[in-house]
């Protein structure tokens, strides 16, 4: 009967959020999320906002400061074309203007299925997914952010998750690869805590670009080998892979202005990568 139940309610808020989302247009949805970066070390917490674009027959799932950086390279890009090219170029300066970004993108569609995709050593690549919809919905109710919630579990990725989704909302959407549930997700989170997702702004209208890449397509594990390669990949050998050969000679110096060797950046970076042992799919 429970089972029965969940269904109805999936096809009601499928139905219900399409109705909505036409009177609506594209949504934006944007997420507070807070990560441990290092598994031994709960005070390696950083946060990172992302949002979740809504279109007609497929949604989004980015980094904010991706798409800060993404359009600031755009600009960057059309100056120098302007400027007839990079040989007439006598000094540019690069910045991030929106800070670290993770460089995946997660597309979403509304029979389960993911396209996501990931930008390894400069090249695009994806796998598809068929996320589980085996939510346990619960009686639990509650209000969070003045939303009406109630509250379902989902175990996926080695995780045992807890969703707080509202119907105020009929959205059957949600942070990262998750959705399927009668309605928006507006806080999620993993039993250990260590992955933290919550709603911080609804906006009208989707921001985001809705067209899809056309990428190579590779198996989920054969992007986890190519992303743990490129990991551990050391910065020399990056330096002289094809395409850098114009770069004769690099002065490394860290946040001080104090010049540092090959040899002492990669130990940092290591050393960097160590406390970053975290995933948010550890399985």
């Amino acid at each position: 009967m429970k089972k029965v139940l969940f269904i109805l309610l999936c096809l009601l808020g499928f139905s219900v959020c399409k109705a909505w989302a036409q009177q609506e247009g594209n949504l934006r949805f944007t997420y507070r999320f807070t990560f441990q970066k290092d598994t031994n070390d709960v005070n390696s917490k950083t946060e990172e906002s992302f949002v979740l674009d809504v279109f007609q027959d497929h949604s989004s799932f980015m980094s904010l400061n991706k798409i800060i950086n993404d359009k600031y390279l755009d600009s960057l890009t059309k100056s120098i074309e302007q400027a007839g090219g990079v040989d007439n170029i006598t000094s540019i300066t690069i910045r991030r203007p929106g800070g670290a970004a993770s460089e995946s993108v997660i597309y979403k569609f509304p029979e389960g299925r993911i396209r996501f995709q990931n930008k390894i050593r400069g090249a695009l690549y994806e796998y598809k997914e068929e996320m589980p919809t085996d939510w346990n919905i619960l009686d639990s109710a509650t209000t969070y952010s003045g939303y009406n919630c109630q509250l379902a579990t989902m175990q996926y990725g080695g995780r045992s998750w807890t969703a707080w989704f509202t119907m105020d909302i009929p959205v059957s959407n949600g942070p990262y690869k998750f959705m399927g549930l009668p309605g928006l997700i507006v806080k999620m989170q993993d039993t250990r805590n260590e992955c933290v997702y919550e709603l911080t702004e609804v906006s009208p209208n989707a921001q985001g670009n809705e067209r899809i890449p056309k990428v190579e397509e590779v198996t989920k594990n054969e992007m986890k080998k190519m992303i743990s390669n490129a990991n551990n990949r050391s910065i020399t050998a990056a330096l002289n892979s094809p395409g850098g050969g114009a770069i004769t000679s690099v002065v490394a110096r860290d946040k001080d202005g104090r010049e540092i060797s090959m040899e002492e950046l990669q130990q940092r970076r290591q050393a960097a990568q160590r406390k970053n042992n975290n995933r948010i799919e550890i399985e």
